[in-house]
């Protein structure tokens, strides 16, 4: 078992030995308590952008759907005429100082998620470990930027925020509700009571005051090298290995799970880099990935390689809110 599907036993499934880390989760507590007043008393400073910020986020490590659901947020926006931008991190990513992401990147100097983001959408997408830094960098490569949205972000209070969302997974919600370590929480859930919205993403919302997050998986597959597609059902008794390296895997291996496909799931740690040697075993097999995954194999030497597209659908009434919120429409900011 890997060290990420360990933890996730022990965050939302079943907790044993995690309890031994609570008096550090104490500590977590204390510090990011501190760290939030240090800022709300100025001693940490907080950087106001000439536009307006939306800053995509969660509270627990681990997939909940963001990266998706900005994907969205970009296209509905882009849609309304306004020119958009994106801030990222690029988790995992070699290089530190801020720069641009463009189709030719290398996800391993940019990060996996930022480079899927700019794939499907043609809007400036920035990387950098400085937020402020990568947000200024951008602003000053593309001048009529009406909007920007963040990656990911929520527990970081240098950049100043004009809408909050934050994001929920709805098979897994909170845990075992601990901070980490001794949990999966970055924040308490009494976090979620400040922000402007919260989606869970899943159908079967139990918490009624948020709204619900959708994400479909295509019933089309395409081939990572030849963009050669096919439908799912035609799966049906194919020799399937379902590779992943997400940080919740079940949801895709349940969704396989109703179309009555047989499979062997392989598991990575999350952002894992995929290498030659991870499919000399699987060289007859057909690979099966999600697009977050596929974009980190495209040198890989397989010829049966696929992965599913995952399409978002959130209640209108967000995006609605938060273009009063901010004051924009149809491509310029109201006065």
């Amino acid at each position: 078992m890997s060290i990420h599907a360990s933890l996730n036993q022990q965050f939302y499934k079943k907790s044993t030995w995690i309890f031994l880390l609570i008096p550090f989760s104490i500590v977590f507590w204390l510090l990011i308590t501190l760290r939030k007043f240090l800022y709300r008393i100025n001693i940490f400073k907080i950087y106001e952008l000439q536009v307006p910020l939306v800053i995509v986020g969660n509270i627990t490590i681990g997939g909940t759907g963001k990266t998706p659901l900005i994907i969205f947020l970009a296209q509905k926006l882009a849609e309304k005429k306004l020119n958009v931008g994106i801030i990222s991190r690029g988790y995992k990513s070699k290089k530190n100082y801020p720069r641009e992401v463009t189709n030719n990147s290398d996800y391993l100097e940019v990060g996996d998620e930022p480079l899927l983001i700019k794939k499907n959408l043609n809007i400036p997408v920035f990387v950098g470990k400085n937020r402020v830094q990568t947000a200024k960098k951008l602003l000053e490569e593309y001048e009529k930027i009406d909007v920007i949205l963040s990656d990911d972000g929520l527990q970081n209070y240098a950049l100043h925020r004009d809408f909050e969302l934050a994001v929920v997974d709805g098979d897994r919600y909170f845990g075992n509700n601990f901070l980490l370590p001794a949990g999966p929480l970055r924040e308490p859930v009494s976090r979620l009571e400040n922000v402007d919205a919260v989606v869970v993403n899943g159908e079967k919302n139990k918490i009624t005051k948020y709204k619900t997050m959708t994400c479909h998986y295509s019933n089309i597959i395409f081939n990572i090298h030849n963009l050669g597609k096919k439908t799912l059902k035609s799966l049906v008794g194919s020799d399937i290995i379902v590779m992943t390296a997400i940080g919740n895997p079940d949801r895709l291996l349940n969704y396989l799970r109703t179309l009555k496909l047989q499979f062997k799931s392989i598991t990575f740690n999350d952002h894992h880099h995929f290498q030659q040697n991870d499919f000399k075993a699987y060289k007859n097999n057909l690979i099966l990935m999600t697009e977050k995954d596929a974009i980190k194999c495209e040198s890989i030497e397989h010829n049966n390689i696929w992965y599913l597209p995952i399409n978002v659908r959130i209640d209108e009434k967000i995006i609605n809110n938060m273009l009063k919120k901010l004051k924009l429409k149809h491509g310029s900011k109201l006065t």
